[in-house]
């Protein structure tokens, strides 16, 4: 398990629904599922809705108590507990781009809520290493889907590609693990896990 995230019951503003609807093109917002930072500072959420056209879509984000890079934020916000915090893409914040990959290489699972709410998606790591050290990520490209660049990986400096689609597509057969060097985060609705969907994508290069 990812950990257990601290959640408070705060006002908004602006709001998750509007976040999500102005940055991600998300008309109905179901929920969301989170990682952890070991540092406890960066708050990492991946916001689950559907589009205009009824297709489901994932908005990664992070929340920070201070900017991290003007080309990656998103939205300022006023936290009722925390004060005021700035909502990034998730692609271009270095923690989160090393908790996803350390999420799928440990086929591990999301955080859990210290609320209880449920994640609105169950997601689950392709991996099977039972313990990953992954520090030093530096980005070289990062984009609302993609992040390009190094990590350290138990380590070792290798190369990365780190793809979450905006768009939710369905799992098939082509998407195993032909290639050892790619790796998935799978998810679906704790209502219909036999409709698994492909949240991210993985390449790790020596």
């Amino acid at each position: 398990m990812s950990g257990i995230v601290q959640i408070y019951d705060a006002e908004l503003n602006p709001t998750k629904e509007w976040i999500a609807a102005s940055s991600g093109g998300v008309v109905t917002l179901l929920g969301s599922y989170r990682l952890a930072d070991p540092a406890g500072k960066v708050g990492i959420e991946v916001l689950v809705g559907s589009d205009i056209d009824g297709r489901p879509v994932q908005l990664p984000l992070t929340y920070r108590a201070a900017e991290l890079h003007s080309e990656h934020t998103l939205s300022e916000m006023e936290h009722s507990v925390l004060g005021r915090r700035w909502v990034s893409n998730a692609l271009g914040d270095p923690v989160a781009v090393a908790a996803f990959i350390r999420v799928i290489l440990e086929g591990d699972d999301a955080a859990t809520r210290s609320d209880g709410v449920p994640a609105a998606l169950v997601i689950r790591g392709s991996g099977d290493h039972s313990q990953v050290s992954v520090t030093e990520v530096e980005l070289k490209e990062a984009t609302r889907q993609r992040a390009i660049g190094t990590v350290v990986v138990d380590g070792q400096r290798k190369s990365f590609q780190l793809y979450l689609p905006h768009s939710l597509h369905r799992l098939h057969s082509s998407d195993s693990e032909a290639d050892p060097i790619r790796h998935n985060l799978i998810g679906w609705l704790p209502s219909m896990p036999e409709k698994q969907r492909v949240v991210a994508e993985l390449s790790l290069e020596d």
